[in-house]
Protein backbone atom coordinates (compact mmCIF):
# COMPACT_ATOMS: atom_id res chain seq x y z
CA UNK A 1 0.00 0.00 0.00
CA UNK A 2 1.22 3.35 -1.01
CA UNK A 3 1.60 5.84 1.90
CA UNK A 4 2.18 9.32 2.43
CA UNK A 5 6.32 9.59 4.13
CA UNK A 6 5.57 12.23 6.00
CA UNK A 7 2.66 10.93 8.53
CA UNK A 8 1.99 7.43 7.57
CA UNK A 9 -1.63 8.09 5.82
CA UNK A 10 -2.44 5.50 2.86
CA UNK A 11 -2.93 6.86 -0.40
CA UNK A 12 -6.41 5.81 -0.20
CA UNK A 13 -8.82 4.79 2.62
CA UNK A 14 -9.21 0.63 2.14
CA UNK A 15 -12.86 -0.09 2.78
CA UNK A 16 -13.22 -3.89 4.50
CA UNK A 17 -15.97 -4.58 2.12
CA UNK A 18 -12.68 -4.91 -0.65
CA UNK A 19 -11.78 -7.92 1.85
CA UNK A 20 -14.96 -9.24 1.76
CA UNK A 21 -14.68 -9.17 -2.10
CA UNK A 22 -11.05 -10.97 -2.48
CA UNK A 23 -12.58 -13.52 -0.06
CA UNK A 24 -15.47 -14.50 -2.17
CA UNK A 25 -13.24 -14.61 -5.06
CA UNK A 26 -10.82 -17.36 -3.43
CA UNK A 27 -13.87 -19.43 -2.08
CA UNK A 28 -15.23 -19.23 -5.31
CA UNK A 29 -18.66 -18.14 -4.06
CA UNK A 30 -21.36 -16.00 -5.78
CA UNK A 31 -22.30 -12.87 -3.58
CA UNK A 32 -26.09 -15.29 -3.69
CA UNK A 33 -24.42 -18.09 -1.74
CA UNK A 34 -22.71 -15.58 0.62
CA UNK A 35 -26.16 -13.50 1.24
CA UNK A 36 -27.64 -16.90 2.32
CA UNK A 37 -24.75 -18.21 4.45
CA UNK A 38 -25.09 -14.81 5.85
CA UNK A 39 -29.37 -14.82 6.38
CA UNK A 40 -29.48 -11.77 4.54
CA UNK A 41 -30.96 -10.34 1.85
CA UNK A 42 -29.10 -10.09 -1.83
CA UNK A 43 -29.45 -6.31 -1.69
CA UNK A 44 -28.68 -5.89 1.65
CA UNK A 45 -24.90 -7.74 1.08
CA UNK A 46 -24.88 -5.80 -2.23
CA UNK A 47 -25.39 -2.20 -0.42
CA UNK A 48 -22.17 -3.81 2.03
CA UNK A 49 -20.01 -4.47 -0.89
CA UNK A 50 -20.74 -0.92 -2.18
CA UNK A 51 -19.18 0.70 1.14
CA UNK A 52 -22.19 0.79 3.87
CA UNK A 53 -20.52 0.45 7.33
CA UNK A 54 -20.34 -2.82 8.71
CA UNK A 55 -21.93 -3.08 12.13
CA UNK A 56 -20.98 -5.25 15.25
CA UNK A 57 -24.51 -7.12 13.70
CA UNK A 58 -22.76 -7.61 10.55
CA UNK A 59 -19.30 -8.37 11.76
CA UNK A 60 -21.00 -11.11 13.55
CA UNK A 61 -22.69 -12.47 10.69
CA UNK A 62 -19.44 -12.43 8.60
CA UNK A 63 -17.88 -14.54 11.17
CA UNK A 64 -20.57 -17.64 11.18
CA UNK A 65 -20.43 -17.24 7.20
CA UNK A 66 -16.73 -16.63 6.45
CA UNK A 67 -14.90 -18.12 9.61
CA UNK A 68 -13.05 -14.75 10.16
CA UNK A 69 -13.08 -13.07 13.88
CA UNK A 70 -16.19 -10.43 14.06
CA UNK A 71 -13.65 -8.44 15.86
CA UNK A 72 -11.50 -8.01 12.86
CA UNK A 73 -14.23 -6.97 10.94
CA UNK A 74 -15.24 -4.14 13.56
CA UNK A 75 -11.07 -3.17 13.87
CA UNK A 76 -10.91 -3.01 10.41
CA UNK A 77 -14.29 -0.63 10.02
CA UNK A 78 -12.69 1.12 12.78
CA UNK A 79 -9.25 1.98 10.71
CA UNK A 80 -11.21 2.66 7.62
CA UNK A 81 -13.24 5.27 9.45
CA UNK A 82 -9.91 6.69 10.76
CA UNK A 83 -8.34 6.63 7.51
CA UNK A 84 -10.86 8.25 6.09
CA UNK A 85 -10.87 11.12 8.24
CA UNK A 86 -6.68 11.30 8.07
CA UNK A 87 -7.02 11.04 3.91
CA UNK A 88 -9.31 14.14 3.51
CA UNK A 89 -7.13 16.00 6.04
CA UNK A 90 -4.40 14.30 3.90
CA UNK A 91 -6.14 16.21 0.90
CA UNK A 92 -6.79 19.75 2.23
CA UNK A 93 -3.15 19.70 3.12
CA UNK A 94 -2.29 19.22 0.21
CA UNK A 95 -3.94 21.36 -1.79
CA UNK A 96 -2.80 24.32 0.54
CA UNK A 97 0.85 22.90 0.01
CA UNK A 98 0.08 23.45 -4.10
CA UNK A 99 -0.79 26.76 -3.77
CA UNK A 100 2.23 26.70 -1.27
CA UNK A 101 4.73 25.61 -3.93
CA UNK A 102 3.02 28.02 -6.75
CA UNK A 103 4.17 30.94 -4.30
CA UNK A 104 7.55 29.40 -3.81
CA UNK A 105 7.51 28.73 -7.96
CA UNK A 106 7.79 32.32 -8.39
CA UNK A 107 11.15 32.71 -6.21
CA UNK A 108 12.69 29.58 -6.98
CA UNK A 109 13.67 27.30 -9.73
CA UNK A 110 12.19 24.40 -7.35
CA UNK A 111 12.90 21.66 -10.08
CA UNK A 112 16.41 22.52 -9.78
CA UNK A 113 16.29 22.95 -5.88
CA UNK A 114 14.52 19.75 -5.35
CA UNK A 115 16.85 17.68 -7.58
CA UNK A 116 19.71 19.37 -5.68
CA UNK A 117 18.83 18.10 -2.17
CA UNK A 118 17.86 14.79 -3.33
CA UNK A 119 14.02 15.38 -2.90
CA UNK A 120 11.88 12.65 -4.47
CA UNK A 121 9.10 14.55 -7.13
CA UNK A 122 6.97 11.87 -6.62
CA UNK A 123 6.52 12.74 -2.91
CA UNK A 124 2.74 14.51 -1.71
CA UNK A 125 3.54 18.31 -2.12
CA UNK A 126 3.30 18.56 1.52
CA UNK A 127 5.91 16.00 2.04
CA UNK A 128 8.38 17.99 -0.63
CA UNK A 129 7.59 21.04 1.17
CA UNK A 130 8.11 19.30 4.96
CA UNK A 131 11.46 18.04 3.94
CA UNK A 132 12.51 21.40 2.49
CA UNK A 133 11.76 23.12 5.93
CA UNK A 134 13.65 20.77 8.00
CA UNK A 135 16.64 21.28 5.76
CA UNK A 136 16.02 24.90 5.93
CA UNK A 137 14.77 25.42 9.30
CA UNK A 138 12.19 27.85 8.95
CA UNK A 139 9.25 28.31 6.34
CA UNK A 140 10.10 27.82 2.42
CA UNK A 141 7.32 30.67 2.24
CA UNK A 142 9.69 33.04 4.65
CA UNK A 143 12.08 32.91 1.60
CA UNK A 144 10.32 35.16 0.19
CA UNK A 145 9.43 37.56 2.93
CA UNK A 146 11.41 41.34 3.07
CA UNK A 147 13.41 40.28 5.58
CA UNK A 148 15.51 37.48 4.08
CA UNK A 149 18.16 39.31 3.51
CA UNK A 150 18.65 40.20 6.73
CA UNK A 151 18.58 36.40 7.78
CA UNK A 152 21.10 35.64 5.28
CA UNK A 153 23.23 38.23 6.53
CA UNK A 154 24.74 37.47 2.62
CA UNK A 155 27.14 39.58 0.74
CA UNK A 156 28.22 37.73 -2.55
CA UNK A 157 30.93 38.27 -5.59
CA UNK A 158 29.42 38.08 -8.68
CA UNK A 159 30.34 39.94 -12.39
CA UNK A 160 28.33 42.40 -12.98
CA UNK A 161 29.03 41.88 -17.17
CA UNK A 162 27.43 38.61 -17.26
CA UNK A 163 23.26 38.27 -16.85
CA UNK A 164 21.23 37.22 -13.75
CA UNK A 165 18.61 34.89 -13.60
CA UNK A 166 16.53 36.35 -10.12
CA UNK A 167 15.17 32.89 -9.58
CA UNK A 168 18.42 30.70 -10.30
CA UNK A 169 20.39 33.28 -8.00
CA UNK A 170 17.94 32.96 -5.35
CA UNK A 171 18.02 28.84 -5.36
CA UNK A 172 21.55 29.36 -5.21
CA UNK A 173 21.63 31.03 -1.89
CA UNK A 174 18.98 29.04 -0.15
CA UNK A 175 21.13 25.57 -1.65
CA UNK A 176 24.20 27.63 -0.22
CA UNK A 177 22.08 28.31 3.38
CA UNK A 178 21.35 24.59 3.44
CA UNK A 179 24.63 23.64 3.08
CA UNK A 180 26.19 25.93 5.14
CA UNK A 181 23.28 24.92 8.16
CA UNK A 182 24.59 20.98 7.81
CA UNK A 183 28.19 22.03 7.46
CA UNK A 184 28.78 23.35 10.78
CA UNK A 185 32.66 24.24 11.78
CA UNK A 186 34.52 22.25 14.66
CA UNK A 187 35.43 25.45 16.11
CA UNK A 188 34.33 28.56 17.94
CA UNK A 189 33.93 31.70 16.24
CA UNK A 190 35.14 34.82 17.92
CA UNK A 191 35.74 38.43 17.05
CA UNK A 192 38.77 38.57 15.09
CA UNK A 193 38.94 34.83 13.78
CA UNK A 194 38.56 35.95 10.43
CA UNK A 195 41.32 38.08 10.40
CA UNK A 196 43.73 34.91 12.22
CA UNK A 197 41.87 32.40 9.18
CA UNK A 198 42.98 34.84 6.36
CA UNK A 199 46.52 35.01 8.00
CA UNK A 200 47.51 31.46 8.13
CA UNK A 201 45.75 31.01 4.24
CA UNK A 202 47.66 33.03 3.24
CA UNK A 203 50.88 31.82 4.85
CA UNK A 204 50.74 28.33 3.90
CA UNK A 205 49.88 29.21 -0.08
CA UNK A 206 53.12 30.60 -0.07
CA UNK A 207 54.72 27.45 1.21
CA UNK A 208 52.84 25.72 -1.83
CA UNK A 209 51.56 23.32 0.47
CA UNK A 210 47.34 24.58 0.11
CA UNK A 211 45.11 22.64 -1.05
CA UNK A 212 41.08 22.79 -0.42
CA UNK A 213 40.81 20.12 2.17
CA UNK A 214 43.59 22.55 4.10
CA UNK A 215 41.50 25.72 3.35
CA UNK A 216 38.53 24.20 4.82
CA UNK A 217 40.77 22.80 8.12
CA UNK A 218 41.84 26.41 8.39
CA UNK A 219 38.20 28.01 8.66
CA UNK A 220 36.79 25.00 10.22
CA UNK A 221 39.32 25.35 13.02
CA UNK A 222 38.46 29.11 13.68
CA UNK A 223 34.84 28.58 13.64
CA UNK A 224 34.05 29.52 9.84
CA UNK A 225 31.70 26.82 7.76
CA UNK A 226 33.04 26.26 4.40
CA UNK A 227 31.31 24.34 1.60
CA UNK A 228 31.17 23.91 -2.23
CA UNK A 229 27.89 24.77 -3.78
CA UNK A 230 28.00 24.22 -7.77
CA UNK A 231 26.60 27.45 -9.58
CA UNK A 232 23.33 27.48 -11.39
CA UNK A 233 22.87 28.92 -15.02
CA UNK A 234 22.77 32.69 -15.17
CA UNK A 235 24.06 33.01 -11.68
CA UNK A 236 27.99 33.86 -12.50
CA UNK A 237 28.87 33.63 -8.52
CA UNK A 238 31.82 33.13 -7.36
CA UNK A 239 31.64 32.96 -3.63
CA UNK A 240 29.65 34.00 -1.06
CA UNK A 241 29.59 34.76 2.89
CA UNK A 242 26.63 34.45 5.08
CA UNK A 243 25.88 34.19 8.84
CA UNK A 244 24.17 30.51 9.87
CA UNK A 245 23.35 31.61 13.74
CA UNK A 246 26.57 31.62 15.97
CA UNK A 247 28.87 31.40 12.86
CA UNK A 248 29.68 32.69 9.77
CA UNK A 249 29.51 30.30 6.62
CA UNK A 250 31.90 30.82 2.97
CA UNK A 251 30.52 29.08 0.01
CA UNK A 252 32.29 28.84 -3.03
CA UNK A 253 30.89 27.53 -6.29
CA UNK A 254 34.12 26.42 -8.57
CA UNK A 255 33.26 28.58 -11.93
CA UNK A 256 36.31 28.44 -12.44
CA UNK A 257 38.86 25.63 -12.22
CA UNK A 258 41.55 27.78 -10.28
CA UNK A 259 43.13 26.84 -7.04
CA UNK A 260 44.83 30.76 -6.84
CA UNK A 261 41.24 32.57 -7.84
CA UNK A 262 39.50 29.96 -5.00
CA UNK A 263 42.18 31.09 -2.53
CA UNK A 264 41.66 34.99 -3.40
CA UNK A 265 37.66 35.03 -3.19
CA UNK A 266 38.25 32.96 0.14
CA UNK A 267 39.96 35.53 1.33
CA UNK A 268 37.68 38.27 -0.35
CA UNK A 269 35.08 36.72 1.93
CA UNK A 270 37.14 36.82 4.55
CA UNK A 271 37.72 40.56 4.07
CA UNK A 272 33.51 40.60 4.36
CA UNK A 273 33.41 38.63 7.32
CA UNK A 274 36.22 40.86 9.19
CA UNK A 275 34.82 44.29 8.43
CA UNK A 276 31.00 43.92 7.17
CA UNK A 277 28.98 40.64 8.51
CA UNK A 278 29.45 41.92 12.36
CA UNK A 279 29.15 45.48 11.59
CA UNK A 280 27.84 47.36 14.80
CA UNK A 281 25.61 49.79 12.40
CA UNK A 282 24.08 46.26 11.39
CA UNK A 283 24.70 46.27 7.73
CA UNK A 284 21.89 44.53 5.30
CA UNK A 285 23.72 42.30 2.84
CA UNK A 286 22.99 41.54 -0.41
CA UNK A 287 20.66 38.64 -0.90
CA UNK A 288 17.68 37.89 -3.47
CA UNK A 289 17.93 40.45 -6.54
CA UNK A 290 20.48 42.29 -5.53
CA UNK A 291 23.79 42.93 -6.64
CA UNK A 292 27.26 44.44 -5.41
CA UNK A 293 28.84 46.21 -8.51
CA UNK A 294 32.16 46.20 -8.54
CA UNK A 295 32.68 50.43 -7.33
CA UNK A 296 30.91 49.44 -4.43
CA UNK A 297 32.88 50.62 -1.38
CA UNK A 298 32.39 46.96 0.80
CA UNK A 299 33.35 45.31 -2.31
CA UNK A 300 36.63 46.87 -2.55
CA UNK A 301 37.54 46.80 1.20
CA UNK A 302 36.99 42.98 0.58
CA UNK A 303 39.20 42.99 -2.22
CA UNK A 304 42.06 44.99 -0.67
CA UNK A 305 41.64 42.70 2.05
CA UNK A 306 42.31 39.76 -0.26
CA UNK A 307 45.31 41.43 -2.29
CA UNK A 308 47.10 42.66 0.86
CA UNK A 309 46.52 39.46 2.77
CA UNK A 310 48.31 37.85 -0.31
CA UNK A 311 50.87 39.93 -0.63
CA UNK A 312 51.66 42.89 1.83
CA UNK A 313 50.97 46.04 -0.33
CA UNK A 314 54.56 47.27 0.36
CA UNK A 315 56.33 44.55 -1.06
CA UNK A 316 54.12 44.37 -3.93
CA UNK A 317 54.71 48.28 -4.66
CA UNK A 318 58.34 47.04 -4.62
CA UNK A 319 57.75 44.82 -7.00
CA UNK A 320 55.86 46.69 -9.49
CA UNK A 321 58.32 49.67 -9.33
CA UNK A 322 60.52 47.45 -10.50
CA UNK A 323 59.39 48.06 -14.31
CA UNK A 324 56.97 45.14 -14.33
CA UNK A 325 54.23 47.39 -15.96
CA UNK A 326 56.67 48.61 -18.85
CA UNK A 327 57.85 45.46 -19.97
CA UNK A 328 56.28 44.14 -23.35
CA UNK A 329 53.45 41.50 -22.46
CA UNK A 330 55.96 38.00 -23.54
CA UNK A 331 57.81 39.21 -20.47
CA UNK A 332 55.85 40.15 -17.74
CA UNK A 333 55.16 36.40 -16.70
CA UNK A 334 58.84 35.57 -16.30
CA UNK A 335 59.31 38.43 -14.78
CA UNK A 336 56.99 38.46 -12.13
CA UNK A 337 58.35 34.41 -11.34
CA UNK A 338 61.48 36.24 -10.38
CA UNK A 339 59.82 38.34 -8.36
CA UNK A 340 58.11 35.91 -6.73
CA UNK A 341 61.28 34.09 -5.85
CA UNK A 342 63.03 36.79 -4.50
CA UNK A 343 60.26 37.48 -2.33
CA UNK A 344 59.74 34.14 -1.21
CA UNK A 345 56.05 34.17 -2.47
CA UNK A 346 53.98 31.38 -4.68
CA UNK A 347 54.23 32.52 -8.27
CA UNK A 348 51.20 31.61 -8.85
CA UNK A 349 49.23 34.22 -6.77
CA UNK A 350 51.47 36.64 -7.58
CA UNK A 351 50.31 35.75 -11.29
CA UNK A 352 46.80 35.84 -10.02
CA UNK A 353 47.14 39.45 -8.36
CA UNK A 354 48.94 40.77 -11.03
CA UNK A 355 45.73 39.66 -13.65
CA UNK A 356 43.50 40.92 -10.72
CA UNK A 357 44.92 43.99 -10.89
CA UNK A 358 45.62 44.43 -14.43
CA UNK A 359 42.38 42.72 -15.77
CA UNK A 360 44.39 41.04 -17.68
CA UNK A 361 43.10 37.47 -17.22
CA UNK A 362 44.50 36.46 -20.75
CA UNK A 363 47.96 36.98 -19.47
CA UNK A 364 50.17 34.65 -22.04
CA UNK A 365 52.65 32.38 -21.13
CA UNK A 366 50.20 31.19 -17.98
CA UNK A 367 47.62 28.96 -16.87
CA UNK A 368 45.14 28.04 -13.73
CA UNK A 369 46.35 25.68 -11.56
CA UNK A 370 43.46 23.80 -11.03
CA UNK A 371 41.78 23.45 -7.27
CA UNK A 372 43.42 20.58 -5.48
Amino acid sequence: MMTNEMNNTPFRAVHPAEIIKEEIKARSMTQKELAERMGMKQSNLSRLLKGENITAAVAQKLEDALGIPAEIWVRLQSNYDKDVKAVATRDENEKVAIDTEKMLSNMLNLPELYRRLDINVALFIQSKLAILEERLGFNPIEIGDKDFARQFSCNYKKSDKLGVDEKNQTTWLTLAYIKSRENAPDGVFVDGNAMRAAIEISGTVHKGSLSEKGIKEILGKYGIAYSVVPKLEKTPIDAASMKIGEYPAIITTHRYNDMSRLVFNVLHELGHIEKHMYSSVGDVFVATGETYPSDDPKEKEANVFAQNMLIEEAVWNKMMLSGVTSLRMGNIVSRLKELSKENHLDPNIVIWRYKFESNNYQLRGTRPVPII
